[in-house]
């Protein structure tokens, strides 16, 4: 554990001192350093001559690579809950920085050190970079942006000094595209300085932290507006029931409900218009979905890492199956190079929507596929309780439904792809809807902005003349925008492994919309 002395690393005004951790961690499953290395060498932790938020890109983030090996030096069990104290090491070392606006004692805008940070947590498992996830871009970078200043306070104060925060949305009846039509969560002043909350929220993240914040909309003469607030809603006022989850047991999942009064000072308001505070709204989640790539690459090297360990590679279908992983976290690399390269960590990114469907998928989509493959590899040892491989595999695959069910994702590809973006519209373009999938895909200026040279092959380019924007039923436009998801990232594609494993996957894409129709 660190020493009192690492307290130097936490933003400044959130300095905490910790006392040596008694815990017992059961059953732990070490791994090696991040750098490959599977001899333990004893560490010397020297204080560093920068503070993380002034250290450049290299030196931060060599420091929180050291960080992780320091706190976790004595083995992590992802079978029980992260430790508090761990947990709150890691920020003391600066663990969030990138996700906090230098105005509060963060690091400048950078989305490579957001990935950065999201990629090399997810060595250490697939609950910690989830909880790196849901702190920094669920909960830190909204906070900030909609926040004033009183409430960015109170809430800095309980991540940096307490159990962090969590995010309410989700709930018990209500879920998929619908939720911010159909959320029943409210709140309704009583007075100028009261609000009345009821609400409870499904299977939340963090749901036992310090304070949620919890989407609701307000509630005036019995009817509830269409616009969603956000409101910070310390724990004293949350009832939780935890729930008993398959995999993730290192992260608390919960149901949380409200039912009390409390300070109007919680409101934070998204925006006076409805239409305004619905894009702002879907914002946060557009966002999380193109940063969910630094999780899930991340854990697609920990995927590679265990398979150096566990897995021999002188049987030819091992041989075989170890490939097409690789050519799986190939197609990852092409995912992560866009987002650190294509998003900013400050403007909006409502435009990028099809764009973060299309990372959300596939880098869950491919991830789990290669954690399955070395689960199987593994043979009987992958299926022990507790086992690294067994973890990666039951722990990522909530994440094909989680912020968004993968075939829900697929079909809105679809929409975004056939109709006309924001930009063609305020050029006042009009899309011909008599136009083939091919036509579009080679104007598409999304494509464009990112394709290197290439050449789809005949038949792919026979399917995409096949089918005109406006012909395909329900079930096909999930099938289409896997395909579309797929070329999106084949024509940025650099390895012929990778364009190879994309195109096997859109010819399989074009066998399952032939047969559903």
């Amino acid at each position: 554990m660190p020493s009192e002395r690492s307290a130097d690393c936490c933003p400044a005004h959130f300095v905490v001192k910790f006392r040596k951790s008694t815990l017992n961690c059961g059953r732990r499953f070490d791994r090696p350093p991040i750098n490959g290395n599977r001899q333990r060498k004893p560490m010397i932790h020297t204080e560093p001559s920068a503070q993380p938020s002034t250290m450049d890109t290299a030196a931060f983030l060599k420091h929180i690579e050291s960080a992780f090996r320091r706190i976790f030096s004595d083995g992590i069990d992802l079978m029980r809950y992260l430790p508090e104290d761990k947990w709150l090491a890691l920020k003391q070392a600066g663990l969030l920085l990138p996700f906090l606006d230098k105005k509060h004692g963060g690091r400048k805008g950078s989305q490579f050190e957001i990935q950065e940070v999201l990629r090399i947590a997810g060595h250490y498992g697939v609950p910690v970079t989830l909880r790196t996830g849901i702190e920094g871009a669920l909960v830190l970078q909204p906070l900030q942006e909609f926040g004033d200043e009183a409430q960015v306070a109170q809430g800095l104060e309980m991540i940096f000094k307490g159990e962090g925060g969590g995010l309410g949305v989700t709930e018990p009846e209500t879920s998929g595209a619908a939720i911010a039509r159909e959320m029943q969560s409210y709140y309704e002043y009583t007075d100028g300085q009261t609000i009345y909350v009821n609400a409870a929220k499904y299977w939340q993240g963090n749901s036992q932290s310090d304070f949620l914040l919890v989407a609701a909309k307000e509630r005036k003469n019995g009817k509830l507006a269409k616009v969603i607030d956000l409101l910070l809603v310390p724990k004293t006022y949350i009832r939780c029931e935890t729930l008993a989850s398959e995999g993730l047991r290192a992260v608390r999942y919960a149901v949380n409900r409200i039912d009390a009064e409390m300070p109007a000072t919680a409101v934070m308001k998204l925006s006076q218009s409805d239409a305004a505070g619905l894009r702002a709204f879907q914002n946060i989640f557009i966002r999380s979905r193109l940063q969910l790539i630094g999780m899930t690459h991340g854990i697609m090297e920990y995927i590679l890492e265990n398979l150096g360990r566990y897995v021999r590679n002188d049987i030819r279908f091992v041989d075989y199956e170890r490939r097409e992983i690789r050519r799986r976290h190939q197609v990852s690399e092409i995912l992560y190079r866009y987002v650190c390269h294509s998003v900013s960590p400050v403007a909006p990114v409502a435009h990028q929507l099809m764009e973060a469907n299309i990372v959300k998928t596939l880098a869950t989509e491919y991830t789990y596929a290669a954690a399955q493959m070395l689960q199987k590899l593994l043979g009987a040892k992958g299926f022990e309780r507790g086992h690294t491989a067994g973890n990666i595999a039951i722990d990522i695959r909530p994440f094909t439904i989680f912020e968004g069910p993968n075939d829900m994702l697929y079909a809105e590809i679809y929409d975004q792809f056939v109709r006309a973006t924001a930009e063609e519209k305020e050029a006042g373009m009009k899309l011909d809807k008599n136009q083939t999938l091919l036509d579009r895909l080679q104007t598409d200026a999304r494509f464009a902005a990112v394709a290197r040279d290439y050449t789809l092959p005949e038949d792919i380019r026979s399917f995409l003349q096949e089918h005109t924007l406006t012909d395909a039923c329900a079930l096909q436009k999930v099938f289409i925008g896997k395909i579309i998801a797929r070329l999106f990232v084949f024509v940025q594609a650099k390895h012929e492994d990778a364009a190879a494993c994309l195109l096997n996957d859109i010819r399989k894409d074009i066998l399952d919309c032939r047969y559903c129709g």
